[in-house]
């Protein structure tokens, strides 16, 4: 397309105006900014001068409330769980028994697991450390009847007549 020396002329001057503008808003745009940023810094030093210490006189108001309130709470959730500990613990309990009857293994495995992750019920103890006691306990008994049987029996060679 072939354009007259007349359109040429006008196409460059609106293009010389146009990037002129572009400037222009470059640098309006940046002053802007500045402004802004200024503003904010404004703002900030505001703030610490003026609201923080408001907010803190606030807080330090406040602090003691809400401190009694989360005692409060906190003593209330530990006599809630000082009461109800004892139920669930005999309710897990009756609930690992009921299916061991029932030849439900798994499901008492993983009822015996949860109540030992929540720390109602107490790990099953697993080893051969009670046989071992048991055996002990037996064998101690054993040597105690043994010394007692030795102290009363009646022998009669036992006893040596004095010799005058």
């Amino acid at each position: 397309m072939k354009l007259s020396r007349k359109r040429r002329r006008e196409l460059r001057r609106l293009r010389n105006e146009a990037q002129e503008l572009l400037d222009q808003q470059r640098v309006v745009l940046g002053h802007a900014g500045d402004v802004l940023q200024q503003a904010g810094r404004q703002a900030r030093r505001l703030s610490d001068e003026h609201l923080a210490p408001r907010v803190d006189e606030t807080l330090e108001a406040v602090r003691p409330a809400v401190d009694r309130g989360v005692a409060s709470a906190r003593r209330a959730a530990d006599g809630v769980r000082r009461v109800t500990a004892p139920l669930v613990a005999s309710a897990l309990a009756r609930t690992i028994r009921t299916l061991d009857e029932l030849d439900n293994k798994d499901a008492a495995k993983q009822v015996r697991g949860f109540g030992e992750r929540t720390g109602y019920l107490k790990p099953e103890k697993k080893g051969i450390g009670g046989v071992i006691a048991l055996g002990l306990g037996i064998a101690a008994a054993a040597g105690v009847g043994y010394a007692l049987w030795q102290a009363f029996r009646t022998d009669d060679e036992l006893w040596v007549a004095p010799e005058n």
